[in-house]
């Protein structure tokens, strides 16, 4: 004869077990739910990188709301609450790759031990992002501004501060030189033009090792505006010959 159960009945085999394995589920604290604030960051970044991708590859004309909309997965009235209008998003992605170009700046300047080593940094900073797809988004965005003024009324001041910020470093960086700080504007303007320019030949100019090599001579010769003449600047020379 089998002993009976406290309830004069037999549990099933393994009713134990799975009774264990419920509390165990139930005991299981559910993930936090995400803010109102992180669940709108999350979606401007995915905005953001959807646009960049639509003027990546179809241009400032190709990257309409609709288009972007598409790309993002969503509606477009949830990308409109986010970003009103396309100028107003155009300068949200400028603004995006600004931090990200200042960041990537910053930590260049800071690796280098002296103030050549830093511009060094800092050129081959510039050099590498001007290859980059994000590099020709940015492109699309500021040239489209000649014809657009709402743009151009939401971007200029956000290239504005940045062309100033990274002004100031390279100034506090050449300051041992003795470069005046207009010479200094000038050789800043002169690099963008030279990157942006390197950035059109990336996007159409299927010899690689081409722009690579301009890319070279162009650094060493902005080394030697900056410090002097220099032997690497006169080897590049003689590579291009």
């Amino acid at each position: 004869m089998h002993a009976a159960s406290s309830s004069g009945r037999r549990h099933p085999e393994g009713a134990t077990d799975m009774a264990q394995g419920n509390a165990s589920v139930a005991d299981i604290a559910p993930p936090p739910r995400r803010s109102q604030a992180e669940r709108s960051a999350a979606t401007r970044a995915k905005i953001l990188t959807a646009a960049r991708d639509v003027l990546q590859s179809q241009g400032y004309s190709g990257a309409t709301m609709s288009a972007i909309r598409d790309a993002a997965g969503m509606s477009l009235g949830a990308i409109q609450y986010q970003y009103s209008s396309k100028a107003k998003l155009m300068a949200a992605v400028v603004e995006d790759l600004s931090a990200r170009r200042a960041e990537i700046y910053a930590d260049a300047i800071q690796r280098g031990a002296t103030p050549r080593a830093s511009m060094e940094n800092l050129i081959d900073a510039n050099l590498a992002l001007a290859s980059q797809p994000e590099a020709a988004a940015a492109l699309e965005i500021h040239l489209a501004r000649r014809n657009d003024p709402e743009l151009d009324e939401e971007v200029a001041p956000i290239a504005l501060q940045h062309d100033r910020q990274i002004l100031s470093w390279s100034q506090e960086l050449l300051h041992s030189t003795g470069i005046d700080a207009t010479s200094m504007e000038s050789l800043q303007l002169l690099s963008n033009a030279v990157t942006r320019g390197l950035t059109v030949e990336y996007i159409r100019n299927r010899d690689q090792p081409a722009i690579d090599r301009a890319a070279t001579l162009w650094r060493a010769q902005m080394l030697a505006l900056l410090f002097g003449t220099s032997e690497e600047a006169d080897e590049s020379c003689h590579d291009v010959h």
